[in-house]
């Protein structure tokens, strides 16, 4: 399959037909065969991303399975009769429930077929009551056109007929737009987004993802105060999490065009939105200053010139593993959030730091996460950025501060640049020295020292009861440690003997 290339003036070339691998190869002639012996008479389509991504010579595995007369369930049946007949073990089959309070419009089937996931659901189309407030349409079968133009972007409305082995485009703008490189929605914007909301989050992903274009009128419907407010009230907070996620971290990610373009049409206070009430740490209302946003996306933008800067490659083509693309997300979003530092709110009578609410609660991502995000915030400011390149202080911080460190000292990097207006040049060689001192006097993961007493002998030793005063001669044994990397135990003992 010959790549198209994006930002050409026109599609000059026939319509494409796509290389298949031997998988999909194997796949489609089951999936034909199943058709065929079952006499149902269907004609079968890949719809969407899988045949962008192709269009695009990138690889995919994620295949939408598009039906004309019948369900997806009902075909994932046949499929299993189908099995049974020829002696085969049958599939689990996954039924993904509509949903339309959330904007899911349609039952979807899904089971595993090879060595991937393949959903089944029916061609659609979209009905809409005149007075119906919130738009919940009404769902029915539908021709390929009316599918496709009820799909969120040209770009993603496409089909592969599995019949004619070819490339449909029904709105007679996917091919163009995929090959100049433009976000569009197939009907009038304003309503696309009303009718899922989204999809607001899904243009800045392709946007950022593909380095396309959001064409002009997408982009004035992104500024509707009426598509913001059904952003903030119809999606889950659970989908706009796992829209942020795909935005900053991953195959083809580009967080500061994601993020960019988010504080371009005044959206990051609807991803990153506040907890209620917000209240500053005197637990009085607070009232965020007008600059919180701006400063937002300056730290975040500067975290990712700064792990750019490290590491070119790992940032923007998913070369790291799964360890490295979550820290790389979490120093991302402990940037972004840095200006949030100073607000609370309360849950349970309980003071909760703000950056951690909007993680765990605002966002619905992992715990831990939240968690990490706050611990960097909260402790980055003060600690890191007053620390003395003394053994003691800095491995008593790295004890307390764990793995994150590093993340940490990026952190304060950014708070120093952006928000206390730091030289540059000098705070890259202020933290550039932490980490060579950590380095060079062997610092590296000193939060897995063990102590050379531990309580037990502690008491023993010094005859102290039980209480504060075992984790004080605890926590000076830690620091003779860190003091005299080579003391023995007993120089240790007769050390704090002397105390």
């Amino acid at each position: 399959m010959k790549q198209m290339k994006r930002k050409s003036e026109s599609m000059t070339e026939p319509t494409p037909t796509l290389v298949l691998t031997p998988d999909e190869e194997k796949l489609f002639a089951f999936l034909l065969d199943v058709d065929k012996q079952k006499a149902a008479g269907l004609t079968l389509r890949v719809a969407g991303g899988w045949v962008r991504d192709k269009l695009l010579g990138r690889s995919s595995d994620d295949i939408d399975i598009v039906l004309d007369t019948m369900t997806g369930a009902a075909f994932a049946e046949l499929v299993n009769t189908y099995e049974v007949q020829h002696g085969h073990a049958t599939h689990t089959v996954g039924i993904i429930k509509a949903n339309p309070e959330q904007s899911k419009h349609l039952e979807t089937a899904t089971m595993q077929l090879g060595s991937g996931w393949i959903d089944f659901v029916n061609l659609r189309a979209e009905t809409y009551a005149d007075n119906e407030a919130h738009r919940i349409p009404s769902m029915e079968f539908g021709s390929p056109l009316q599918d496709a133009e009820r799909r969120d972007f040209t770009i993603n409305s496409l089909f592969y007929n599995l019949n004619t082995r070819s490339v449909e485009d029904y709105t007679a703008q996917g091919l163009k737009d995929l090959a100049d490189g433009i976000v569009r929605t197939p009907l009038e914007p304003r309503v696309t987004f009303l009718d899922d909301p989204l999809r607001i989050l899904r243009a800045v992903r392709f946007a950022a993802r593909f380095q396309f274009e959001l064409e002009a009128s997408l982009c004035a419907a992104l500024r509707l105060p009426e598509v913001k407010d059904a952003l903030l009230k119809k999606v889950s907070r659970e989908r706009v999490g796992k829209e942020l996620s795909g935005m900053l971290a991953g195959t083809s990610a580009h967080p500061d065009r994601a993020l960019a373009l988010l504080a371009e049409f005044g959206l990051l206070e609807c991803v990153f939105a506040l907890p209620t009430p917000c209240l500053t740490t005197a637990l009085e209302p607070a009232t965020l200053p007008p600059e919180t946003w701006p400063q937002a996306l300056a730290c975040a933008l500067a975290m990712h010139r700064l792990l750019h800067a490290r590491s070119p490659a790992n940032v923007n083509t998913g070369a790291l593993d799964d360890a490295g693309l979550n820290r790389f997300k979490i120093e991302i979003l402990a940037a972004t959030l840095l200006p949030l530092a100073p607000f609370v709110t309360l849950q349970k009578k309980k003071t909760v730091a703000a950056p951690y609410w909007i993680i765990r609660d605002g966002l619905k991502l992992r715990a831990k996460d939240a968690e990490d995000v706050a611990n960097v915030v909260h402790k980055t400011v003060d600690r890191f950025r007053g620390v003395e390149l003394d053994r003691v202080a800095v491995g008593l911080l790295l004890r307390d501060v764990g793995d994150l460190w590093g993340v940490c000292a990026d952190v304060a990097f950014v708070y120093d640049t952006i928000l206390a207006g730091a030289p540059v040049a000098a705070t890259e060689a202020k933290y550039a020295a932490l980490r060579a001192f950590v380095a060079d006097v062997g610092l590296d993961r000193v939060w897995e020292l063990k102590p050379i007493l531990d309580g037990k002998e502690l008491m023993t030793l010094l005859s102290l009861p039980p209480g504060p005063g075992v984790r004080v001669m605890s926590a000076k044994v830690v620091e003779y440690q860190l003091a005299h990397p080579a003391g023995t135990r007993d120089e240790c003992l007769a050390h704090l003997r002397s105390l």
